[in-house]
């Protein structure tokens, strides 16, 4: 079944499935709503990881907030997909309605695209990259402290296949092709593997940390 293309208004024809207590069980219909509100139009396609966090934010956020004794009667999954479908549809609106920074016209052919862009855009992208400061040093010193903590409940839900790749490429430094030999797999199916693996660990250190940034003890 499809979303329907309607806006908010038709949120009650869009499947949704979340289990309590499990964030990433919506994951799913998430990329669903996702994939709805980002059809046919490329700028809304080159931002879907936004609207993905966006998505799980707004998810996050309703979880605590549901009241199953609420008059309205409105189940878990009901008061959960409104509160991620109106926020994903005012990003959509949002987004929509921005005009993107012009670049400048170039006639120069066989162009890779670096030379196109906006030369203000140009000159502050390269300050940016050229004057790394000492406190993006130690915040990125500190989130691969977190990351080495949390790694077990990070990858609890990947495939054992998924967590042998990780554990090969980034524990033991193993190559593509070390790693296809180990495991019996061709080396387009590490890749494809390592990519999934990633976006798994991703997303479930987003979600870890917008819980430690509601609740510091955890």
């Amino acid at each position: 079944m499809n979303c329907p293309s309607g806006g908010p208004s038709q949120r009650g024809k869009c499947p949704f499935y979340i289990v309590p207590d499990d964030p990433l069980s919506a994951d799913a219909s998430v990329k669903h709503c996702v994939d709805a509100i980002t059809a046919k139009n490329d700028r809304l396609q080159g931002l879907k990881e936004d609207f993905y966090q966006i998505a799980y934010l707004a998810l996050l956020e309703a979880l605590p907030e549901y009241n199953p004794s609420h008059p309205s009667g409105a189940s878990l999954i009901t008061f959960v997909k409104s509160r991620v479908c109106t926020r994903l549809w005012h990003e959509r609106s949002k987004a929509l309605s921005h005009i993107p920074f012009p670049t400048e016209p170039s006639d120069c052919s066989g162009c890779t695209g670096v030379c196109c862009r906006n030369p203000l855009v140009a000159e502050l992208t390269r300050q940016a990259c050229s004057q790394e400061s000492m406190e993006d040093e130690v915040i990125r010193r500190l989130e691969a402290e977190n990351l080495r903590r949390y790694y077990p409940l990070l990858t609890r839900r990947l495939s054992e296949k998924e967590k042998s790749i990780l554990q090969l490429k980034f524990f033991e430094e193993k190559s593509g092709v070390e790693i296809s030999k180990t495991l019996g797999v061709s080396e387009g199916r590490v890749s494809q593997l390592t990519q999934t693996a990633l976006e798994k660990v991703g997303k479930a250190y987003f979600l870890l940390s917008f819980a430690k940034n509601r609740n510091p003890y955890i």
